[in-house]
């Protein structure tokens, strides 16, 4: 059976660019038809977005297709004892393991930015699969995204992205925590040395997936030049500590996010970066303010 990979992160955190690497690598990602991509023709060259059309759907139907505000973990996990449902999602897994073996791939891989939403679903479902985390800035992911729903930087509500980033983010680091199969990797270092997180990654692959170092030069040189054409859309120059919008928790989260680019196995406490009272309702008050703003805009 092969292996299967999954990049968890949220969007523009990322994870198309990850993606694209661990596909470089050699895992299958699906047919072209089978993909939902970036303009795969453009100055950027081949970065398309990486995600399977079908997971795509069937995530949307698992959020009843809202995707601003978490779905509590309970009824994901409610759902993933539904027989129809736990039979689609293997289907799911099914089809992609049969592909990537007809294309005779030993690995295939998955990509959602909704996925750390979706994991207590997922997680009881697929098996030992094997995690690939992109650590973004929390600051740069919350305002490229929103420049994604034409939203400019000062109508950003920064206290509700940092919420929604620390409620994903906690949710990857749960259901990763007794996984020995995952590595962390840091966007900025990955900007910054592609060569050396490329070789980083191209390691732990081949680890994982039993691959030998033949030909690793250049492997790592096909990853990394992938990093070269590629651009860093926003760097944000303050650190956490300079923002007033953040909690203690949040900035001691990314702190500890980024010793995990280092030491996966870290032992992970959730008490140590709780959630504050309230946070779920407020992210459904922001959700319906900017949808309004959104419609006035239109």
């Amino acid at each position: 059976m092969p292996h299967r990979i999954i990049v968890l992160g949220i969007l523009r955190s990322g994870t198309s660019l990850t993606a694209e690497l661990v596909r470089r690598w050699g895992a299958y990602a699906g047919g072209e038809s089978d993909l939902w991509q970036a303009n795969v023709n453009g100055p950027r060259g081949y970065l398309g977005y990486m995600e399977y059309i079908s997971l795509q759907d069937f995530n949307d139907m698992l959020l009843d297709n809202n995707d601003r505000v978490p779905t509590r973990p309970e009824l994901l996990e409610k759902k993933a004892l539904e027989p129809e449902l736990r039979e689609k999602a293997l289907e799911l897994i099914s089809n992609m393991d049969a592909e990537a073996a007809g294309q005779s791939f030993d690995a295939w891989i998955w990509k959602d930015a909704r996925l750390p939403l979706t994991l207590p679903f997922w997680g009881k479902i697929w098996e030992d699969v094997i995690y690939v985390i992109p650590v973004r800035h929390p600051v740069e992911t919350i305002l490229s995204a929103a420049k994604t729903e034409g939203l400019e930087a000062d109508q950003v509500p920064l206290s509700a992205g940092f919420a929604y980033w620390q409620f994903s983010m906690l949710n990857m680091l749960l259901f990763t925590e007794k996984s020995n199969r995952k590595i962390f990797i840091a966007y900025d270092q990955l900007i910054q040395n592609p060569q050396q997180e490329s070789a980083r990654l191209c390691r732990f692959l081949d680890a994982q997936c039993g691959r030998s170092s033949e030909n690793f030069g250049e492997r790592i040189d096909f990853m990394a030049n992938q990093v070269s054409i590629s651009k860093r859309h926003f760097k944000h120059p303050k650190s956490l500590a300079e923002i007033d919008t953040t909690t203690r928790e949040q900035r001691a989260l990314y702190n500890f996010l980024r010793v995990k680019t280092m030491y996966s196995d870290e032992a992970f406490n959730p008490n140590d970066f709780t959630l504050y009272p309230g946070w779920q309702e407020y992210l459904q008050a922001m959700d319906a303010l900017v949808s309004m703003m959104q419609s006035q805009e239109n």
